[in-house]
């Protein structure tokens, strides 16, 4: 029997979940990080390298290798303000590797940070990126459910979208980490 998710409160998943209980960052030798054990009720924990002993006979394993872009992008309104563009899904062209190499314009549907403040208008950002300065342009087009498309654009058919990111994208890791991303984090926040 399907129950209506409207009686769901969100805060009835609101837990404590003390800073110190929270590893900032991974172990250098991934595969020695903990392993959660959960059998017949039972809660223990031991390290990665065991999980085999706890995986019975022909299980099938499934390997995620995506990997994380860097996808945040930040602009500042000539009225101080600050505007996080997140890109979430390539939207023109739809396929990630194409939309990477796209030079002069690419689309994504993106969550908007203080969007309050960006009602219209478009968002400009200076870089040097392949040893050429170039404006890149932001522009806010309509809003599909809770993402936004946004139009990128850029002033040198010799830059792509990917190398775009690679300067000027931030690698976006989760806010209860209460820390700026940092240069080692390129690497290290990858599924391994």
């Amino acid at each position: 029997m399907e129950q209506n998710p409207k009686h769901i409160h969100i805060s009835e998943f609101n837990y404590v979940l003390p800073d110190d209980r929270i590893a900032k960052f991974p172990l250098p030798v991934r595969d020695r990080s903990k392993l959660l054990i959960y059998r017949h009720g039972g809660i223990s924990e031991d390290t990665f390298t065991s999980l085999p002993d706890y995986l019975p006979t022909g299980s099938l394993m499934i390997f995620n290798n995506t990997k994380v872009i860097q996808a945040r992008l930040h602009f500042r309104k000539e009225t101080g303000a600050l505007i996080e563009v997140f890109c979430l899904e390539p939207v023109q062209p739809n396929d990630y590797a194409l939309n990477f190499q796209q030079t002069e314009h690419a689309a994504w549907l993106c969550m908007v940070g203080n969007l309050k403040k960006w009602k219209e208008g478009t968002l400009k950002r200076e870089m040097t990126v392949k040893g050429k300065t170039i404006i890149l342009t932001a522009e806010r087009g309509e809003c599909r459910g809770t993402s936004h498309w946004v139009d990128f654009c850029w002033n040198n058919p010799e830059v792509t979208f990917a190398d775009i990111l690679e300067v000027f994208g931030e690698l976006p890791i989760p806010p209860y980490l209460n820390r700026e991303t940092q240069e080692s984090d390129k690497e290290t926040y990858q599924t391994v």
